[in-house]
């Protein structure tokens, strides 16, 4: 019952860690923390402004939960094998931490690797689209963490870690759609309402003249002003966003210009 008790208290101290590196990081940033809520098994913060912010920025805050576990990891590691007088409790808190390191690296959402692999995306090919890809992917990825959890069960029973990761990451990307386009909405409200007004760059696309509004507006990203080039023909993204709010996304980039 012991090993059990201090078990549990390694794992919460760990997502602590986690989380507060997070709400720091924030803060320091420029970030706001709305609210900070408690659960037995951890912490959940809820934050606002990031949209606002430096592309590097968001991801020294995405970076920073894992960053904050492989530092304590490292710690715990280089303590307990140089301690005169063995701590066994720090090798488990180093594994812990390692665990929950890597584990929130898989770039998935809702985990840090998959807002960093969305930021990339997004500034690449488009928020929408990133949005679509990190769907799929996710879905792809909580079947494989399902099937190895069935497999941990068999070879080490009662350890349902990998089953209960796989089902979190399924039923948070069955949920997630509603998020992606608040932060697509949030991307495109931070470049138009800056209160830092910063300058960002412009990013030029050539695109056919018959290309699908629809598929115009999945190219606008959040760090980067999307101007179009049409045969020698210039569409900024505003123009683009005023005749969608005017016309819907029906038609092609042509007829904007009728």
């Amino acid at each position: 019952m012991l090993n059990f008790a201090l078990t549990v208290v390694l794992v919460v101290c760990s997502l602590m860690v986690h989380e507060w590196a997070h709400v720091f990081a924030v803060q320091f940033m420029g970030g706001k923390v709305e609210k900070v809520g408690f659960f037995p098994f951890g912490m959940m913060a809820r934050v606002r402004r990031l949209e606002r912010l430096h592309s590097w920025e968001r991801y020294v805050i995405y970076a920073a939960g894992p960053a904050a576990n492989f530092a304590v990891a490292f710690w715990a590691g280089i303590t307990s094998h140089t301690s005169y007088v063995g701590v066994a409790w720090l090798d488990e808190l180093a594994f812990y931490n390692l665990v929950l390191g890597v584990f929130n690296l898989t770039p998935v959402l809702p985990l840090d690797g998959g807002r960093i692999l969305w930021q990339f995306l997004g500034n690449r090919v488009g928020i929408l689209r990133a949005n679509r890809y990190l769907k799929r992917l996710g879905i792809a990825v909580s079947y494989v963490f399902i099937f190895l959890g069935f497999v941990q069960v068999i070879f080490f029973p009662y350890n349902i870690t990998l089953l209960c990761a796989g089902i979190f990451i399924r039923q948070k990307n069955k949920a997630i759609s509603a998020e992606l386009q608040a932060a697509f909405h949030l991307a495109l409200d931070g470049k138009n309402s800056d209160e830092r007004s910063r300058t960002l760059p412009v990013k030029t696309i050539h695109i056919p003249a018959e290309t699908p509004i629809k598929h115009a507006l999945e190219r606008l990203a959040g760090d980067y002003f999307i101007c179009y080039h049409i045969k020698k023909r210039l569409l900024r993204e505003q123009t683009l966003i005023n005749h969608i709010f005017k016309h819907g996304i029906t038609g092609t980039v042509e007829d904007i210009f009728i």
